[in-house]
């Protein structure tokens, strides 16, 4: 019989401190065979229906690390260690917890690099009601805490975030998450201000996406689990995930994790949790017409990753099934992803390598030429999957007035359907040898350095052929997204034009392994580009105007150029064109040498050719590499 939960209060400064100072372990390794109360998490005393807030999740991993002045307790282990630290502070001022599970010698980032170890990195609450991830971590670091994984730690560095949104996770209800079964309270999905976490790996608007991108530059993890809560469709799955694959991920570590999610899944399943991959239904009336599973644009956690060639999954738990069932199945699936890497993962760490070292030298001088994917669309190919969906019937909505469709939980009708989950590139580009982006755009200087990208700057002005983009048409979303007014699309024209750039202008070379990373923020096509979020949609505005008598005065001279004259008789073709005084204007004034030429330039110039650049890095001493 599970009895009601004692719940510890600790002051709040100390649960702040342990989070402010880096609390060390004086070692790990308990013998008991049965867990002592104090080690057993909220939702575990509470028959979990519930979840401790963030006040009591801290006190719940302090607990597992005993106090500095403390001897090592009897039959601990020194070897490994158990550290809690901050990462970075919310927008309501809430420290993020990190917890860092190693063997001594891989306790910070150095030296688990020098290691050779691979790193895992997994965060929870990335949508705070979601946070079935959270109450599987706390079990999991338990087990570590009393010793049960030392074998994989001998192999494997954990970097676990308990809370990423912690702001959200914070704004507490039970009538958050209306269609998801437990716990009885749950966080709220987005930050305080309205933004999605797992809306903002590109463009960092928030300072939480800040410090987790932060993060993973200083630890430069191997692999990433992103924990979540499914919303839709109603089966017997409990866990499924989210991948990307070639060509979206690179090919090397595509393959490892083709063969590492099979095993892992096949584990989990063993350990009595039905796993799948993530469903979108195709026709939401009809579920015999399949699923897609899709990793998405960068700006979601799979696809950002992607870029910087990391496996990124993202574990969708099925919101139907209780809390247990979920965080039970979340558990065993990272037991069972430690476990795949503590065997493979020196294979995993090769395949990084490789894909960084190939971008690198894809970019370098003297390379050939060769191409960058900056979207990806669904390819016809399909596979068939038995999924184990539970029967349907089409039924008149009270509320809504039309049919909808309603599952007929626990009733299986296991069916035969396409599943949808291969991609081939989209919009494809030249790879430039990097981009130049004048000074006075603090926007994407503060983002390009927020993502870890080498960034260098010209000593003195330097004239040079470069690729331009000129863009026309923009066509702006007509509600905002994350708070931003997108750019639907835009047409644009690339031309190469010699340009004179002075010192101050920034300089984000190709031979870098993040390189990806740069071509998405920085090309105006690309579904993420700072462009595209409306970051940048200054260049569209005019500022100054010509006024007809001044038009009038220029016109007979302006007409004297055989080229022109033919254009504007081939314009005044279209009589809506002709009718409209401010559309000739503006194509008047385009052809006079008053007309500021950087409207609708994107500030950022692609360099094609190899060039030596007198450069020095940003916010650094020295002289940058400057050849590319």
């Amino acid at each position: 019989m599970i009895r009601q939960p004692v719940r510890f209060k600790l002051p709040a400064w100390v649960a702040i401190a342990a989070l402010c100072f880096a609390i060390p372990c004086p070692g790990l390794h308990a013998q008991a065979d049965e867990i002592p109360r104090e080690f057993l998490t909220l939702a575990e005393t509470s028959g979990f229906k519930q979840t401790p807030d963030y006040a009591e999740t801290l006190e719940f991993v302090r607990r597992l690390m005993p106090p500095i002045a403390e001897p090592p307790r009897p039959g601990w282990n020194n070897r490994y260690t158990l550290r809690m630290d901050r990462f970075g502070r919310s927008a309501q001022g809430r420290a993020m917890p990190l917890v860092v599970a190693s063997t001594r010698d891989a306790s910070t980032p150095d030296r688990a690099r020098r290691s050779g170890k691979p790193i895992l990195l997994v965060f929870n609450g990335i949508h705070a009601g979601e946070i079935d991830g959270k109450d599987a971590s706390l079990m999991l670091l338990r087990d570590i805490a009393r010793g049960k994984h030392d074998a994989l730690l001998d192999k494997v560095t954990l970097l676990l975030v308990p809370i990423y949104n912690v702001d959200g996770h914070e704004r507490r209800s039970r009538y958050n998450r209306p269609n998801q079964n437990g716990p009885e309270e749950m966080g709220f999905r987005t930050t305080t201000k309205g933004n999605d976490l797992n809306r903002d790996h590109t463009k960092l608007r928030t300072p939480e996406a800040r410090a987790l991108i932060e993060l993973y530059n200083r630890w430069k993890p191997h692999m990433v689990i992103d924990n979540h809560v499914t919303n839709g469709s109603d089966h017997e799955w409990v866990l499924t995930y989210i991948r990307t694959e070639a060509p979206q991920l690179a090919t090397g570590v595509s393959a490892w994790l083709d063969g590492h999610l099979e095993r892992v899944l096949a584990a989990t399943e063993e350990r009595g949790h039905r796993t799948g991959p993530y469903i979108s239904v195709i026709d939401r009336n009809d579920p015999s017409k399949g699923f897609r599973t899709a990793a998405g644009e960068a700006r979601f956690s799979s696809g950002y990753f992607a870029l910087r060639h990391r496996p990124a999954i993202t574990v969708e738990n099925h919101v139907y099934k209780t809390y247990e069932q979920r965080v039970r199945a979340n558990h065993a699936y990272m037991v069972e992803t430690l476990e795949d890497l503590a065997a493979r993962g020196n294979e995993l760490v090769a395949a990084v390598a490789a894909a960084e070292a190939q971008t690198v030298s894809h970019g370098g001088a003297g390379a050939a030429p060769s191409t960058l994917n900056l979207s990806f669309k669904e390819t016809a190919e399909q596979d068939r999957v038995l999924w184990p969906v539970y029967d349907w019937k089409i039924e008149e909505s009270p509320s809504l007035g039309v049919p909808v469709l309603r599952y007929q939980r626990g009733k299986l009708r296991e069916t035969d359907v396409p599943w949808h989950h291969r991609v081939e590139p989209d919009a494809v580009i030249t790879r430039p040898r990097g981009y130049l982006v004048p000074p006075g755009w603090p926007v994407i200087e503060e983002t390009l350095l927020a993502h870890g990208l080498r960034v260098e700057m010209l000593t003195r002005e330097v004239t040079l052929p470069v690729e331009t983009r000129r863009m026309t048409d923009p066509e702006f979303a007509g509600f905002p997204y994350q708070g931003l007014h997108r750019v639907n699309s835009v047409t644009v024209e690339t031309r190469t034009e010699t340009r004179t750039l002075p010192s101050r202008t920034l300089w984000v070379p190709a031979d870098q392994p993040d390189f990806q990373v740069a071509a998405q923020l920085l090309e105006p096509e690309a579904p993420d580009s700072l462009l595209r979020w409306g970051l940048l949609s200054a260049v569209f505005e005019r500022k100054e105007w010509i006024g007809p008598g001044k038009l009038d005065e220029l016109l007979p001279d302006l007409l004297k150029d055989p080229a022109i004259r033919k254009e504007w008789e081939a314009a005044l073709e279209d009589e809506a064109f002709a009718g409209n005084p401010r559309a000739r204007l503006t194509w008047w004034h385009r052809r006079t040498p008053y007309w500021d030429e950087t409207i609708g330039l994107m500030p950022a110039y692609r360099l094609m050719e190899s060039r030596t650049l007198p450069t020095e890095p940003v916010g650094g001493k020295g002289k940058g590499k400057g050849t590319r």
